[in-house]
């Protein structure tokens, strides 16, 4: 959509006189901050009937605004906060200091005030925050293009980013923004606007302000919004320049230069990828031993056997085999992208299968990795150990139903001499159960969202329990699974959040979870245990999973149970304990 069309969408959006969702950006800056609310408005609605509010704060008030939003939003507590600030903005005399040959101790102090009043703010407020990285100092006292920048401001900027990106790690659960980024992709001159900066105090230009909202809007809904997890790529002048059935090895373009340096640096942006957990699969019309000679033989190939999780190699339609890659690999089609040289392929994927996100090889080939590293639906604010684990897991579970095809499902479930490993979730863990509790759907009692700041509030609240477990098989490990967050008073216990990952359906964890759960409410001396399930079209895989447990139905959504003995551990899992 042009920049134009965002803005006209939102100005009919709000005038139209709805009322607002239930999603509430605060935006506060060091400089005048409105021209960003169409760009952000637009690209977080999900329901135009009921647009998301966006409120711009008060001028250049960061840090009254950490220490005092309850007294302006305490009434209806944002759903996030995004504060922009520039060190030319916000320490404006002491950054004239430094250019004029002075210390910058008075600017690192100011950061520091600025990092501390984050740490207020996350501690009290419930909800998003998101900070930008500053962006490399422009000014009336600075240009960047003055000779020995690099060894003066340069270097001060480098000190100050360094400063703010190791305290907001220590203090957590911020996403970071890098607006110096950005700015670097997108150059200084093109970033900024004078005239406006003058007028009204208004830094950027709208192009800008838009590559501003992407970033934005990316980091605020990533909690939510799940990651892509496997790419899908075609071979021949995808994987590779040329056409192995035809060309032969010899034939195959694939080394240092062009064009056969295009598609090295692409299996080379594959390989980082799957470093962060995304799980590559092949899926080309081709001789099969054509295609492994090239993996096997050619001493240009980057990406290895043991680097794919799947392959579909033969002459059916790719939908088909697109589709039953994603049930080998138990994930959505949503989760998958299709990445092919011929519009022929693009074209019938999309068509059949619209939830694929599909990217073709561009004619002008030298475009390809930029074209393939700006998609940004594998973007992932962090990256747990599961994630980066995951293609070994695939590579465990196909292990799994190898052995699964050979004996009967008892059988096979004492030979895989599964383990569950409870424990209570400590601050190490909030990553990866913040992650879970917003991606999981099917197999989730109540599908409550949280973010990390929710789910570290809730370590230190008393009346609450979260459990978390690992489960780990002869085969391997599959990580940390489930979480199950559970309120309780003297008597009465209430599961507020219970979820797995799908991928240890079936083999007696849930069991071994509820027994766990009884032996800890037994100790305590708790007489009952509430649990809800709330449905949802996603989630009808456990309907009847407190039913199946011993749980009386009190309500449509409530279920009971006050007989902590009658759940008894799986005699085929090992039972380390609590």
């Amino acid at each position: 959509m042009s920049l134009t069309g965002r803005r006209t969408d939102w100005l009919r959006l709000s005038r139209a006189g709805r009322a607002p969702g239930n999603e509430h950006i605060v935006i506060a800056a060091t400089f005048t901050a409105d021209p960003l609310v169409p760009y952000l408005g637009s690209r977080l609605v999900d329901d135009p009937v009921r647009p998301p509010a966006l409120t711009v704060a008060s001028y250049n008030q960061l840090i009254q605004l950490c220490l005092g939003w309850k007294a302006d939003y305490g009434d209806r507590p944002p759903t996030a906060i995004v504060m922009l600030w520039r060190i030319e903005d916000f320490a404006r005399a002491d950054f004239q200091a430094v250019v004029r040959g002075g210390g910058a101790a008075g600017l690192f102090e100011k950061v520091e005030e600025l990092a501390e009043a984050v740490a207020g703010l996350r501690g009290s407020f419930p909800g998003r925050i998101v900070c930008t990285v500053p962006p490399f100092p422009h000014s009336s006292d600075h240009a960047i293009e003055t000779l020995g920048s690099a060894a003066t401001i340069g270097a001060l900027h480098r000190q100050v980013v360094d400063i703010w990106i190791r305290r907001m790690r220590e203090i957590g659960h911020v996403g970071l923004l890098d607006l110096d980024g950005i700015q670097r992709l997108v150059g200084a001159e093109n970033s900024l606007d004078w005239r406006k900066w003058y007028l009204y105090r208004q830094p950027y230009s709208e192009a800008f302000w838009d590559r501003i909202a992407e970033s934005c809007a990316s980091l605020i809904r990533s909690q939510s919004a799940a990651a892509k997890k496997c790419v899908v790529v075609d071979c021949d002048n995808t994987l590779w320049g040329g056409v192995v059935g035809e060309d032969g090895l010899a034939g195959i373009r694939l080394g240092d230069d062009f064009p056969g340096s295009v598609f090295r640096d692409f299996q080379h942006q594959l390989q980082t990828l799957r470093s962060r957990g995304i799980m590559i699969a092949l899926c080309s019309k081709n001789n099969e031993q054509d295609v492994w000679e090239v993996f096997d033989r050619h001493d240009g190939m980057v990406l290895q056997r043991k680097d794919l999780v799947a392959h579909r190699i033969n002459w059916l339609d790719k939908p088909s085999n697109i589709t039953s890659l994603a049930e080998e690999l138990n994930i959505g089609l949503d989760s998958m992208v299709f990445v092919d040289d011929s519009a022929m392929e693009i074209g019938h994927v999309g068509e059949t299968l619209p939830m694929v996100t599909c990217i073709q090889v561009p004619d002008e080939l030298t475009a390809f990795p930029t074209v393939f590293g700006a998609f940004r639906g594998f973007d992932s604010e962090t990256v747990s150990a599961e994630d980066r684990g995951r293609s070994e897991m695939m590579l465990q579970e196909r292990r799994r139903r190898d052995l699964a095809g050979a004996l009967t499902s008892e059988e096979f479930r004492r030979q895989l001499q599964l383990r569950v490993d409870l424990f209570e979730v400590k601050a190490e863990h909030i990553a990866r159960v913040a992650q879970l509790i917003n991606k999981s759907n099917q197999f989730n009692l109540t599908t409550r969202r949280k973010t990390e700041g929710d789910v570290a509030r809730l370590l230190d609240d008393p009346a609450v329990t979260m459990l978390a477990w690992r489960v780990s098989d002869r085969f391997g490990d599959y990580g940390l699974v489930g979480v199950l967050i559970l309120k309780h008073d003297e008597e009465q216990a209430e599961i507020e959040t219970l979820l797995m990952s799908c991928r240890v359906l079936g083999r007696g964890v849930e069991r071994s979870v509820f027994a766990a759960l009884c032996d800890l409410l037994r100790a305590r001396g708790a007489k009952r245990l509430v649990g809800t399930y709330l449905k949802t079209s996603k989630n009808q895989l456990v309907a009847s999973l407190y039913r199946d447990h011993g749980f009386r139905q009190v309500s449509p959504e409530e279920w009971v149970l006050e007989d902590f003995t009658g759940i008894g551990w799986p005699e085929e899992i090992a039972r380390p304990g609590l």
